[in-house]
C-alpha cells in the first residue's frame, strides 16, 4: 500500500513538473517571437519635448525574425532620435551571422538618426576579434555609415521641441563581472568628465546594477538594459536573476528614481546562451518628454 502511494506521488510529481517545463518552454518561444511597446512619458530639466525610442539587447533575436515588425512599429511611433543600448550582438562564436542587428540597425536609420553605445557583449567581441579572428571590423563596416557612435564622448540630439546632451558610457568589463571592480563616480568622469549643464543630461549606460553611481556622476536620466528584465519575471516579486547571477535583481526593469538616481532599464529584445523569458515580453521603448 504505502509503496503504491510512494509510486504515485512520484509519478504524479514527474507528471506536473513535465507539465510545467512545457508550459515554460512554450511561453518562451512564444514571447521571444513577439516584442510589446512599452511607453513612458517623462520631464527632463528645462522640459524639452519630443520622443526617443530605445533599442537594448537584441541579440540577434531569433535570427532577425521580428525585424520587419519592429521596422514598421519604429516608423509609426515617429521618434526624434532612436538610442541603441548595446549588446546587438552576442559576440559569442566567431562564425557568428551579425547581420540581422546590422539589418535592423540600418533599417531604424531610414527612421531616425541613431546613437549607438556598446554593451558587455560589444566589448568581449572587440577584445576576441584580435585573439581568435571575430569579425568585428566587418561587423562595423556592415552598418550604415549615418550611426553615431557613443564611445565615452557625447553630442547633442534635437528633439522636436529643445534638445538633450546624449552621453555613452564604454565601460570595462571587470564592471560587469560578478566579483569584479566595483565602480565608482571617479571611473566615469575619467571617461566622460563632468557633465555639462548646458542641456538636460542623457546616459547610455549598459549595466544598471550601477545606477546610483550615475547619478551621483550627474545624469538626467539614464537608460541601461543588460538584465534582460530578470529573464523570468514572478508577479508581485519581479525579475528572478541577474547575469552576475543574483537572485531578485533591484533594477530589474521599468523606471526607478531613487535619491539621485532617475533610471530608465530595459527589458531588451532578445536573449543570449539560455533561450527563456517567461512573463517577460521584449520590448521596443519609446520615452516621450513632456
Amino acid at each position: 500500500m504505502k509503496n503504491h502511494l510512494f509510486r504515485n506521488v512520484f509519478l504524479g510529481t514527474i507528471g506536473i513538473s513535465a507539465a510545467g517545463l512545457a508550459v515554460l518552454f512554450l511561453e518562451s518561444h512564444r514571447e521571444l517571437h513577439t516584442f510589446r511597446v512599452k511607453k513612458y512619458q517623462l520631464s527632463l530639466p528645462g522640459r524639452p519635448k519630443g520622443r526617443i525610442l530605445f533599442v537594448t539587447d537584441y541579440h540577434e533575436a531569433v535570427k532577425g525574425k521580428n525585424n520587419d515588425g519592429l521596422l514598421r512599429t519604429a516608423r509609426k511611433l515617429v521618434p526624434d532620435a532612436i538610442l541603441v543600448g548595446g549588446d546587438m550582438v552576442n559576440g559569442k562564436d566567431a562564425d557568428e551571422d551579425y547581420s540581422p542587428a546590422a539589418s535592423l540597425i540600418n533599417g531604424l536609420c531610414e527612421i531616425a538618426p541613431v546613437y549607438y553605445a556598446y554593451g558587455n557583449h560589444e566589448k568581449r567581441m572587440i577584445e576576441w576579434s584580435v585573439e581568435d579572428g571575430y569579425h568585428w571590423e566587418d561587423y562595423i563596416n556592415s552598418l550604415d555609415p549615418r550611426v553615431h557612435f557613443l564611445i565615452n564622448n557625447s553630442t547633442v540630439v534635437s528633439l522636436k521641441d529643445g534638445s538633450v546632451r546624449l552621453y555613452g558610457f564604454d565601460m570595462e568589463r571587470t564592471y560587469f563581472r560578478r566579483g569584479g571592480e566595483a565602480l565608482n563616480v571617479d571611473v566615469i568622469r575619467s571617461k566622460l568628465g563632468e557633465p555639462k549643464k548646458d542641456l538636460p543630461t542623457l546616459l547610455l549606460a549598459h549595466d544598471p546594477s550601477w545606477g546610483p553611481v550615475y547619478g551621483e556622476w550627474g545624469a538626467d536620466l539614464t537608460l541601461s538594459g543588460h538584465y534582460h528584465g530578470g529573464v523570468i519575471r514572478l508577479p508581485l516579486i519581479g525579475g528572478f536573476v541577474s547575469p552576475k547571477l543574483y537572485l531578485f535583481p533591484h533594477f530589474d526593469r521599468g523606471y526607478f528614481e531613487e535619491n539621485t538616481t532617475k533610471m530608465l532599464v530595459s527589458s531588451g529584445l532578445g536573449q543570449h546562451t539560455i533561450p527563456v523569458r517567461f512573463y517577460n515580453l521584449p520590448e521596443l521603448v519609446a520615452v516621450d518628454f513632456v
